[in-house]
């Protein structure tokens, strides 16, 4: 396992050969021709702000200490990571545009996260060569799991901040999943561990039937996102 202040230096490194700051915009794959923040749902409402929106948990929400807490990187790497909350604070961060969160039971939030780019956190730990997949570990126990071509085309982000406020903590405070163009069941809450694997796994809602690819309906997507919207693809 890699020290904490080790995996920092490695990343100041990488930061300063690549030409990046410690604060990136990044925006999403589709460019959004609608204003999200004020569109209409089909029942004459407005979409919420991630942090109005309705609170879900399939497991009920952990009691933590962030004195204690640790983020994990294992599985299939050449360096176990291991960070406290401090270590993330001083990690760089990105933050995404105004994307929608959807869920399967037919609402939405809108949101502009901050965070971590999981891709970053792929490279400080070095993937071995059969490293196809991650899974997303919750404190909780709740557990989704996606490709890593997809969370490295669509910069999937551990995020701590939305609309420029902390997540709260039913939200998944202190690390939430983004994973964009995903139903909401892979936005994974107080995310723990990435177990880096080579064949895909099931995760909790999806050994309950839920689709493991979990692609947002492109007809939903672009009554918010506009026409320019596309399928997801990696």
């Amino acid at each position: 396992m890699i020290k904490s202040g080790l995996i920092l230096l490695m990343w100041t490194v990488s930061v300063a050969l690549h030409g990046c700051s410690k604060k990136q915009v990044f925006k999403s794959p589709d460019d959004q021709s609608a204003d999200v923040t004020t569109a209409a749902t089909p029942n004459g409402g407005r979409v919420k702000a991630a942090e109005d929106g309705p609170e879900r948990s399939a497991l009920g929400e952990p009691k933590f200490d962030l004195n204690s807490f640790q983020l994990s990187v294992t599985g299939l790497v050449e360096h176990n990571l291991s960070l406290t909350w401090e270590d993330i604070q001083q990690w760089p961060s990105v933050y995404t545009d105004t994307m929608l969160m959807y869920c399967v039971e037919g609402w939405e939030v809108w949101g502009q996260w901050k965070g971590i780019l999981v891709k970053e956190l792929l490279d400080a730990a070095s993937l071995r060569q059969y490293a196809k997949h991650i899974m997303f570990h919750g404190l909780e126990g709740y557990t989704t799991a996606l490709p890593i071509a997809y969370l490295e085309k669509y910069d999937g982000l551990l995020a701590y901040e939305v609309n420029g406020k902390p997540l709260k903590e039913h939200d998944g405070f202190p690390l939430r999943l983004i994973a964009f163009g995903k139903f909401g069941y892979k936005w994974a809450k107080w995310v723990t561990k990435l177990e880096v694997i080579e064949e895909p796994q099931f995760g909790y809602w999806e050994r309950y039937d839920y689709s493991d690819w979990a692609d947002v309906p492109m007809s939903r997507r672009r009554r918010y996102e506009g026409p320019e919207a596309r399928p997801l693809s990696f």
